[in-house]
C-alpha cells in the first residue's frame, strides 16, 4: 500500500516542477515599443506618442513619463487615462508639456495582462524644450547693385541720294522689284515634365520581428512538453518494475 502512495507522490512533484517550465514560454507575447518621437528629439507643447501595445492577454495599455536619468521606478508618472483597445501600430496617446520644466524626460508603455502581470518598454529618451529662446534667423546677404552698362553713343546716318536721270519722252520707266525673304520664327521647344519619383513605402520589421520569436518560443514549449512526457513515462516503467512481484 506504500509503494503506490509514493509513486502518486512523485508524480505530483514531477508535474509541479515542469509547470513553471511549460507554462513560461506561453506567457510571453510582444513587447510594446515607442517609435515616436524620436531618441534625443526636442518636444514641446502636445506631444504626440506612436508606438505599438499588444498581447494574447491583453487586458490595458498605460503610458509614463519621468525626469531622466530615472531615479527609481517611483519616479515614473503617469499620462492621462488607461486604453482597453490594443494598438498594433500607430498613435499610442498624447502628452501636455506645457507645464513642465525644460530638460531631459523618459517615456515608457506598459502593457498589463490579465493575470496582473505587465510588461514595459525600453524607454525613449526625449528633449522638452518649451521656453528655449528661438534662434535669430540668419541674415539676408545683401547685394552690390549692378552696374548699368554705358550707354552707347549715337551713331550718325549718312544719306545717299540717287542721281535723277531724265529719259527721253515716251519711254517706260524700268522697276525694280524687291525680293522679300520670309525670315524662319525659331521654334520652342517644349519641357517635358520628369514624373516625381514615389517614396518607397517602409515595411514595420518589429511585427515580423515579434512574430519570429513567439514561434521560436512555442517550438521550445513543445519540445519541453514532449521531453517531460517520455522522462515520466521511463521513471513510471522504472517503478513497475520494482513493485511487480
Amino acid at each position: 500500500m506504500k509503494r503506490p502512495f509514493s509513486i502518486v507522490v512523485l508524480i505530483v512533484a514531477l508535474v509541479s516542477l515542469a509547470a513553471p517550465v511549460f507554462a513560461a514560454p506561453f506567457a510571453q507575447g510582444p513587447k510594446p515599443v515607442i517609435t515616436q518621437p524620436e531618441p534625443d528629439a526636442a518636444v514641446r507643447g502636445t506631444v504626440q506618442i506612436v508606438g505599438s501595445a499588444t498581447h494574447p492577454q491583453f487586458q490595458r495599455y498605460e503610458l509614463y513619463y519621468a525626469p531622466s536619468p530615472v531615479p527609481s521606478d517611483n519616479a515614473w508618472i503617469f499620462i492621462g487615462d488607461a486604453h482597453f483597445q490594443q494598438q498594433p501600430a500607430g498613435l499610442l496617446g498624447t502628452w501636455a508639456t506645457g507645464s513642465l520644466p525644460d530638460g531631459t524626460y523618459a517615456l515608457k508603455v506598459r502593457v498589463v495582462r490579465q493575470d496582473g502581470n505587465y510588461t514595459d518598454s525600453d524607454p525613449r529618451r526625449v528633449i522638452v524644450a518649451n521656453r528655449r529662446p528661438v534662434e535669430s534667423p540668419t541674415p539676408a546677404v545683401t547685394q552690390a547693385p549692378t552696374e548699368a552698362p554705358p550707354t552707347p553713343l549715337p551713331v550718325p546716318t549718312v544719306a545717299i541720294v540717287a542721281p535723277t536721270v531724265q529719259l527721253p519722252r515716251g519711254s517706260v520707266t524700268p522697276t525694280v522689284q524687291t525680293k522679300t525673304t520670309p525670315t524662319a520664327t525659331p521654334l520652342i521647344g517644349e519641357t517635358r515634365a520628369t514624373p516625381a519619383s514615389s517614396s518607397g513605402s517602409l515595411l514595420d520589421t518589429q511585427r515580423l520581428v515579434d512574430a519570429a520569436q513567439q514561434a521560436a518560443t512555442y517550438t521550445v514549449g513543445l519540445f519541453v512538453v514532449v521531453g517531460a512526457f517520455f522522462a515520466v513515462k521511463a521513471v513510471l516503467a522504472w517503478l513497475w518494475h520494482k513493485i511487480r512481484p
